[in-house]
This record gives structure tokens, sequence and C-alpha cells, in this order.
């Protein structure tokens, strides 16, 4: 649930935005905002789900506010605070939705209460507009494309082993103890000679043969989808205690009739490769690499076949590994994770540098690695030179690393050195848009409308991302920025003998009283006798 603070009282607005813990309550606090008109633009740009606000207000007050949002935000639970104990605002406030009348001094224990009750109020007509039933009905309807996407990009290499794990429950596919074999199914060229089909009509071919897998293969123990260059992929379960090659018995008459069918109806011939057998699911992509490379034998050994693969894959294994590794490297490094790249920069050692590995296979993983770090600051649209400084000669010196300890050694230091740099820049951009953002604030400081969605919208920035940021990085809020900055100018200005009307309107403050009321309550002086 999210919710919206408007209140013109810096210090009432204040207590109850930092005093309550709204995290607690599951509240996401949007913002405290000080008037109506920063209050519309925040819901107009927001999904505002509750809305607390004082009635007295210059310009816009609190009842005004309430009958725009009932007009344009009829969902949003509104709950009024205001110092005015008075019967005809509070029916004022019922003929405008308002769930809530608090008087000040309202407490935060009330406040709080009253803001859970708006909850629960909104989180039951959330439930009945999606009950659980029709989205079930939803979510069956959608399953199957779902878990299409899912083997497709499982495959295919896209997910890490807890991705894996976590779709496989999302999607309530069996669980991680079985054996995992992937075969690839393709229609052979069509011959120039054939009468029913041109070679233009391969992408249909293609769809057909999809099909008739579908119908004949796909069940409990199967999954069947057509991958993205057309071919079929058909990845069969077993239970770990089958057994290969019991799983291979079983499947080999599968693919016989699926072949003889595909011969029957289309005219027209397919093969099959089929991978290796892997209980890994971290392994099923290069399985499924198998089952295609054994596909490209029909080049020698002809069409119309299922050809098992044969290749030895140890190295490939290996290189796999050693793949997902730099992987997770290059995320450690530009996400600034310390701990966790030195240790895959250990790991790396362990696996690419091992004591048998021949010297050429050596000089080549340290060649990726130095290409690795390369590709990450090229990433980023910086050169290596710009990025290393003074250390850019270390780098240019990969190829003089003799031993293994010098070689980790090295990595060690250009990665933390890339990781750095990442960092730091990362960190100067942020500094650099609030100091941009200051400097817009403080030329408009005699604008009246200056709201932070005004200067987010100004400087094509996200509102709730710079709200968050400006007050991590300039310790306060956007509003009492502005109201310091607004106090300070105005008293310096008085202090000159400026009139009040005058100064007034050089802050941004177009009614007087207004002006010297907040003036009042900020310096503990009336603006008259700042020169007295």
């Amino acid at each position: 649930m999210k919710l919206l603070i408007v209140e013109d009282e810096p210090y009432v607005r204040e207590r109850i935005a930092e005093g309550i813990d709204w995290k607690a309550m599951q509240i996401e606090l949007v913002d405290a905002v000080s008037t109506g008109r920063e209050a519309l633009a925040i819901v107009h740009n927001d999904h505002i789900d509750i809305v607390l606000t004082d009635i007295q207000m210059p310009e816009m007050n609190g009842l005004e506010l309430a009958s725009r949002l009932r007009r344009d935000r009829p969902h949003i639970k509104l709950i009024i605070l205001t110092g005015y104990d008075d019967f005809e605002y509070a029916r004022q406030g019922i003929d405008h939705g308002v769930l809530k009348y608090l008087v000040k001094p309202a407490d935060n224990e009330e406040i709080a209460g009253a803001v859970l009750e708006a909850k629960a109020l909104r989180e039951k007509e959330l439930r009945e507009a999606y009950n659980i039933a029709q989205l079930e009905s939803r979510w069956d309807e959608h399953l199957p494309y779902l878990k299409q996407m899912f083997y497709k990009g499982w495959l295919n290499g896209r997910f890490s082993d807890w991705e894996i794990e976590r779709r496989r429950r999302d999607l309530k596919l069996g669980g991680a103890a079985r054996l995992l074999l992937p075969v690839t199914l393709d229609m052979d060229p069509i011959l120039e000679k054939n009468e029913r089909f041109q070679a233009d009509d391969r992408a249909l071919v293609q769809f057909s043969l999809y099909t008739i897998a579908r119908d004949l293969l796909e069940g409990e123990d199967c999954a069947v989808l057509q991958d993205d260059d057309g071919m079929v992929a058909a990845l069969f379960f077993a239970p770990a205690a089958e057994g290969e090659d019991a799983l291979f018995s079983r499947i080999n008459p599968k693919i016989g009739l699926l072949l003889g069918t595909v011969k029957d109806c289309l005219k027209l011939t397919a093969s099959a490769g089929i991978g290796s057998c892997t209980a890994a699911p971290g392994l099923l992509p290069l399985s499924y690499k198998h089952s295609r490379l054994a596909l490209q034998e029909r080049i020698v050994l002809g069409n119309d076949m299922a050809i098992p693969y044969r290749g030895g894959d140890g190295g490939e294994k290996s290189r796999a590994a050693l793949g997902r590794l730099e992987k997770e490297l290059e995320l450690a490094i530009q996400s600034g994770q310390a701990d966790r790249r030195q240790e895959l920069v250990r790991r790396l050692m362990e696996e690419g540098f091992a004591a048998d590995q021949p010297v050429a296979e050596a000089k080549e993983q340290l060649l990726r690695l130095t290409c690795l770090l390369a590709g990450i600051v090229h990433e980023q649209g910086w050169s290596l030179h710009e990025t290393l400084r003074d250390a850019y000669d270390d780098f240019e010196s990969f190829n003089r690393l003799l031993a293994r300890e010098q070689i980790e050694e090295w990595l060690q230091r250009m990665s933390a050195r890339i990781a750095d740099a990442i960092a730091g820049r990362r960190k100067s951009g942020t500094r650099l848009t609030i100091d941009e953002v200051i400097r817009f604030t403080k030329e408009r400081l005699h604008e009246e409308e200056l709201s932070l969605y005004l200067v987010a919208e100004n400087m094509y920035i996200n509102y709730s991302y710079l709200s968050r940021t400006f007050k991590e990085v300039a310790g306060e809020s956007f509003s009492d920025y502005v109201l310091r900055l607004r106090m300070e100018k105005a008293k310096e200005l008085l202090a000159k003998g400026m009139k009040v009307y005058d100064a007034a309107e050089q802050v941004g403050y177009k009614h007087v009283n207004y002006f010297s009321k907040s003036f009042q309550k900020y310096w503990g002086m009336k603006p008259s006798e700042v020169n007295k």
C-alpha cells in the first residue's frame, strides 16, 4: 500500500513521516508534501492508495483536494487531519468520500490506526476485484506458454542454477532428482523434385513437425517446443533410478515412431539428434548442444535417421563451467561485490589453471580473462586507458606473467581497479545529478510552483528515484530543503531592509499572510521584527 502525506506545517509533517514505522505496517511512504498541488502531481504520476491530508492549507485546502481525488482517483482512501474541530468540516469531508476525520493534535498511534483501517479496506477492494479463483483460472490458461518459454531458456543456457530451481517451483515442474535427455528434431532438406512442397515451405513443414511431435511425445515425461531457429526440441524426463540405458531404450522407439509418422503424413523425411543424458540442471544446455551436434552428422550419415551423440565432453564441460564462472565474475565486478569477486577469481584460477593443464591452454585462458576485463570496461563506454590510468601499464603486462600466483595477483588487482572505477563513476553521476537539482532549485526559488515534481519533469528524471536519492545525498527531504532555502534567503533580504511583501515574492510566496505565518514558525519571530 502506498501512502502520501499532505501537511503544510513542517514539524507536524516530519513527526508523522518519520515518527511512525510505516515499513513495519507494510506501508510505503511515497512522500510527505506541503501543498495540494504537489499532492495532485504525485497522484498523477504514481499509484497512491491512501492520502492523509490537513484541511487548512494555502491555495487548495484539504477538502478541495479530497474533491479532486474523489473525481479523478476514486479508489484512494482519504484521511483528514485538522486542527479545527468543526462538524461542518466533518460533514463536508464525508460528502467528499473521506474515510476518517482526525482532530489535531492526533497522536501517532491514532494516525497509524486510521491508516491501517484504510489499508484493510483497500486490500479488501483489491481482493474482490481480483478474486483468487479468477486469477488461478488465468494462470492455468497462461501456464503452457510460460512452461514453453522456461524450457526454451533453460535449453539455451539463459538461466543460472538458482533461477532454474525457482522457475521449476513456480511452474510446478518435477523435482531435481531426475535424468534429463534432450533430442533435437528437424525436417530434412526439401529436394527440388518434390511436387508437394517447395524449398520456401520449410517454415511450414517445420511447424508441422512440431505439431506431430507434440501430439506423439508430449506428456508428463516429455516437453516439446520449437526453438527460435524452427528446430523442434523434445526434452525427456526420467526418475534417476531408471538409469541412462533404460531411458535410451524407452525413447528410441518413440523417436522411430515419430520419424515414420512424419514420412507417412508429409511424404517428407526428418532426422533426430539425441543428446547426452544428465542429472545436473546446469549441464542441460551442454546436453542440448550435443543433440544439435549429433543432428549435424546427417550430412555424412544421411537423412531419415536418429543419431546419438558420440563425442567426448570432458573438455566442453570444463569450458562450460569456466564460462559460468566468468559471467559471475563480470556481474560481481559490475555490482561492486568485493568478497564475491575475490572468491570467483580464486575459483577461476583453480578451474582454468590446473597443475596438469597444458601450457597452451593456460595461455588461452589468460587471454580469455584479459578480453573479459576489457569487455567489461568497453561496455561502460570507456577506454581502458582512461579507466585504469596509472595501472594501464600493469594491465598490458599480462603476457609477461609466468606463474599461476602472478596471474592470480594480477587478476585480483585489475578486477578490483575496474570495480572501483565503475562504483566511482556511478557515485559521481548521482552527485552530479543532485548538484544539478540544487542549481535548478536555487534558480527557481522565486517561483511559487517550485516542487520536486517540477524538477523531475524538467530534468527528465523519475520522480520516485529523485525523491529517494535527494534525501540520501542531501540528508533532508526536498520540501524541507526548499523551505530552509526560502526562509534563509527571506531573512537575508529582510535584514537588508527589503519590505515584507517584496521578500515574500522573492522566495516564491504569493500570499504575504501565509509567508509571515511560515516565517514565524521557522524563525520564531515575525518578518517585521527582523530589523528591530
